[in-house]
C-alpha cells in the first residue's frame, strides 16, 4: 500500500483523527503552515502546494464563503495569487503562494452554485455584476478586465443563443434591484446590447481564458478532493513476461469494446486479434477491437502520459485517430463539433471541450502518479466526452496508461462488472458522489491484478470460472477480497 501522506492536513474535532495528526506532528512528519493547516511536504514546496489546493483550504477552513468577482469566472487564483471571496467581514489571509481576500457583501443567493461542500460560487449573472462594480484603483485587481468579460459573454451568445443572454439579463436585473447595484446593471445591459453585433467575429478569435463547463469542473473537483483525502491501495505489476502483457492486452481490448456494445464471441475476437481475420459482415466492429489492442499491447505507446495540457490533447487525438481509423464518419482524431448525449445525459458542449480539459489537467497534475491520476483522468475523459464516439475506450486507455507507467496492474472491466461500472460512474456524474466510483475502480484494480495471463488457456479458464463473461443479471464477479 502506498503510505505517502496527503500534502495537507486540516485540524478537526474528531478525536481519533486529531490524535493521529498529533502523532504525525510529534514524529516530525507534518508541520504547521498556519492556524488549523498542516503539511507533510518540505517548507520550500509550500508556495507550490498551497495555491493548487486553494479550493480545499477554503472549503475546510472558511466554510460558508462565496467565490466572487474574478474568482467566480476563473476558478483559479488571479495572476498575483489571490482568491476573492464574499463573506461577513473584510480581511486578508495569506499563505505561502496564496492570498485570500474576504470582502463584506451580500449573502449567497439560491442560484449561487455549490462549488465544494462548504464553498459556493456566484452565479453567472451575479459574477457579471460583481466584475462591473466601481472600485478604487488599489482594488481593481479583484475584477476581470472588461474585454475578458465581453469576450466570455460573446462566447455564451455564440454557444447558447440569445435566449440564454436574455435570461441572464433578466436575472441580473433582479439581483441588481435587490443589492442596489443599478449602475452595475446598466453597464452589463450596455455590454449585452452590443453583443449581437459581434456574432460575425471569426470563430478562430482566441480568448485570454478558454471557456469551460463550470458544472463539469465541480464534479471533477469533487473527485479530486476525494482522491486527495482518501488512501488507496495500489497493486504493483510483478509479472513482466511478454505473454502476460500481450494476453492481458487482448482481454482488455475485448471487454473494453464489449462494454460499449461491440460484442463478439471470444473465439471470434481471438481470430480478429491473433489471426488478423476481419469478418466481412462486420469489418468496422472488428477493427475497433483490433485497434484498441494495437494501442494497449504497445509498451512504447501505453507508457505515455500527458506532461502538459497540449500533451493531453496530443495523446487523446492520437489515440482516437488510431481507434476510429476505419470509421471516417466518426471524425477520427478530431474533437466533436456537435453536442453528444447518452440517454438524458448531455456532455460538455464542443466549445467548452478544450477549456474543461485544461482545467481538469491542472487538477490531474497535482495528484499522485499511478492510481490517483488513473482514476481521475478516466473520469475526466468520460465526463467531457471530447469525441463523437470512442470516448469510453479512450478513457480506459488513458487510465491504464497511468497505471502501466507507474508499474501498477492495469484494469479490465469485465462484462459481469458492467453495472457496477456504469452505476457508480452515473453516481458521480449526476449526484456528485465520488466514493462509489473510486471504490469500484480500486476493486477492479485489485481483481485485475490477481491473475497470471501468461498462459492463455489457463487464464481463459480462470476468468470464466470467475464469471467475467456473464451478464450482470446472471452472476457476480468472483475474486479474492482479502
Amino acid at each position: 500500500m502506498d503510505k505517502k501522506l496527503p500534502e495537507l492536513f486540516f485540524s478537526t474535532s474528531n478525536k481519533r483523527v486529531s490524535e493521529y495528526q498529533k502523532r504525525l506532528r510529534d514524529e516530525g512528519l507534518i508541520r504547521k503552515v498556519a492556524p488549523r493547516l498542516y503539511s507533510s511536504v518540505p517548507e520550500d514546496e509550500w508556495p507550490e502546494v498551497i495555491p493548487r489546493n486553494w479550493a480545499f483550504i477554503i472549503d475546510k477552513l472558511f466554510p460558508g464563503t462565496l467565490l466572487s468577482y474574478r474568482s467566480a469566472m476563473e476558478f483559479t487564483p488571479s495572476p498575483d495569487g489571490t482568491i476573492y471571496l464574499t463573506s461577513g467581514t473584510t480581511r486578508v489571509v495569506s499563505y505561502p503562494g496564496l492570498r485570500i481576500s474576504f470582502l463584506r457583501g451580500p449573502a449567497p443567493l439560491e442560484d449561487d452554485g455549490n462549488f465544494l461542500s462548504n464553498l459556493r460560487s456566484s452565479s453567472l449573472p451575479r459574477a457579471c455584476l460583481e466584475n462591473l462594480r466601481p472600485l478604487r484603483s488599489t482594488n481593481k485587481k479583484r475584477i476581470w478586465p472588461r474585454e475578458q468579460l465581453e469576450s466570455r459573454l460573446e462566447e455564451y451568445l455564440r454557444i447558447n443563443g440569445e435566449n440564454f443572454i436574455n435570461t441572464l439579463r433578466d436575472r441580473a436585473k433582479e439581483i441588481a434591484a435587490g443589492f442596489g447595484w443599478l449602475g452595475e446593471f446598466e453597464k452589463l445591459n450596455q455590454i449585452l446590447g452590443a453583443i449581437p453585433g459581434t456574432r460575425r467575429l471569426p470563430r478562430e478569435r482566441s480568448l485570454l481564458v478558454k471557456p469551460f463547463d463550470s458544472r463539469c469542473l465541480e464534479r471533477l473537483t469533487s473527485l479530486y478532493s476525494y482522491l486527495k483525502t482518501t488512501p488507496l491501495k495500489s497493486f504493483p505489476e510483478t509479472l513482466t513476461d511478454n505473454n502476460h502483457f500481450r494476453n492481458k492486452a487482448f482481454f482488455e481490448s475485448y471487454f473494453s469494446n464489449y462494454i460499449e456494445g461491440t460484442t463478439f464471441k471470444i473465439e471470434e475476437a481471438e481470430q480478429i486479434v491473433f489471426d488478423r481475420y476481419l469478418p466481412p459482415d462486420r469489418p468496422q466492429d472488428a477493427h475497433d477491437v483490433l485497434s484498441t489492442f494495437q494501442i494497449v499491447s504497445d509498451r512504447n505507446e501505453i507508457i505515455r502520459t500527458p506532461e502538459s495540457v497540449f500533451g493531453l490533447f496530443e495523446l487523446l487525438i492520437h489515440r482516437h485517430r488510431i481507434i476510429m481509423n476505419k470509421r471516417p464518419d466518426k471524425r477520427p482524431g478530431m474533437f466533436k463539433n456537435h453536442v453528444n448525449r447518452a440517454g438524458d445525459t448531455e456532455f460538455v458542449h464542443p466549445e467548452y471541450v478544450e477549456g474543461t480539459l485544461e482545467q481538469g489537467y491542472h487538477l490531474y497534475s497535482s495528484l499522485e502518479p499511478g492510481l490517483q491520476r488513473g482514476i481521475f483522468i478516466k473520469f475526466l475523459v468520460s465526463e467531457v466526452h471530447p469525441f463523437d464516439d470512442g470516448n469510453g475506450r479512450i478513457s480506459r486507455i488513458m487510465m491504464n496508461a497511468e497505471l502501466f507507467s507507474s508499474n501498477l496492474c492495469t484494469v479490465i472491466i469485465p462484462t459481469v462488472y458492467r453495472e457496477d461500472y456504469l452505476l457508480t460512474l452515473r453516481a458521480l456524474s449526476r449526484r456528485m458522489r465520488p466514493a462509489p466510483y473510486v471504490t469500484m475502480l480500486a476493486e477492479a484494480h485489485r481483481f485485475s491484478g490477481q491473475l497470471d495471463f501468461s498462459h492463455y488457456p489457463s487464464v481463459l479458464q480462470a476468468i470464466t470460472e470467475r464469471n467475467w463473461f456473464l451478464e450482470p443479471d446472471n452472476g457476480k464477479i468472483v475474486y479474492d477480497r482479502t
